[in-house]
């Protein structure tokens, strides 16, 4: 039984369909890139499988539970963690407490929330952060702090929204080894939404590419790059030249 199961997802508003039939499901453990050109339907379905948006027809499975018509509240708390690519924390609040924000997902008991949070953030690396508030923290620190609320709700899978988008090469090279340690340490399943390539092709198992809102293409990394409608859609014959002068 696959952890996430998307089926035949349709997503219309009005007259505009973004997402059309899309099927495609992810297995425990793994690290799964959704990509695509911008207006592709990725946020779009990202949205649906969190429940923030319902479908317009499909149906959503998560640990063979029919999640389709569910709050996203009560997906996050069976485990479905999702993060933004505009992180909306608080500016009022400090690090440690937009942690606790998702720790009162699960608990009602702010000494519990404050222990686990604290747990959580020296993981990431941000503890000596926590009384900052995050308008006085660089981008990749904001970013850790997105990933920490996360966390906090203890989720067996999070959908990451282009948790790449504004760091450099350094950045990023630290973000990767920050996913790897929580794929790996956490025991979290991860589909993340990516235009960073580099990262997409380091982390993902498998690749499912969107085109106006259909699946082009889905498997292994290395070969989906060479799909030609993918490298039509999105890559570019520049990008596959690239790739082939790297290996």
């Amino acid at each position: 039984m696959s952890l996430l199961n998307v089926q035949g997802v349709t997503k219309d508003f009005g007259g505009l369909r973004a997402n059309y039939d899309i099927s495609f499901s992810v297995e425990e453990g793994e690290i799964v890139g959704l990509i695509g050109p911008n207006g592709a339907g990725k946020t779009t379905l990202f949205n649906c499988i969190a429940g923030y948006f319902p479908v317009t027809s499909g149906q959503i499975f998560f640990e063979g539970k029919d999640i389709t018509l569910l709050k996203d509240f009560e997906i996050a708390r069976l485990g479905l963690a999702r993060t933004f690519q505009v992180y909306g924390a608080s500016g009022d609040l400090n690090v440690l407490e937009n942690v606790m924000v998702g720790a009162f997902l699960k608990t009602a008991s702010r000494n519990q929330a404050l222990e686990l949070s604290r747990k959580i953030m020296a993981f990431m690396g941000i503890e000596a952060q926590a009384n900052s508030l995050m308008t006085e923290i660089p981008v990749a620190a904001q970013k850790r702090v997105t990933l920490a609320t996360a966390l906090a709700t203890e989720p067996k899978m999070i959908l990451l929204d282009e948790v790449a988008a504004g760091l450099n090469p350094s950045e990023i090279e630290g973000l990767i080894s920050l996913l790897k340690k929580i794929n790996q340490e956490k025991k979290v399943t991860l589909l993340l939404t990516e235009h960073v390539m580099e990262l997409v092709m380091r982390l993902s198992k498998r690749v499912v590419v969107l085109e106006s809102g259909r699946k082009i293409a889905e498997g292994d990394p290395q070969e989906v790059i060479k799909n030609e409608q993918v490298i039509r859609a999105y890559l570019g014959e520049s990008f596959l030249k690239r790739t082939s002068e790297q290996v």
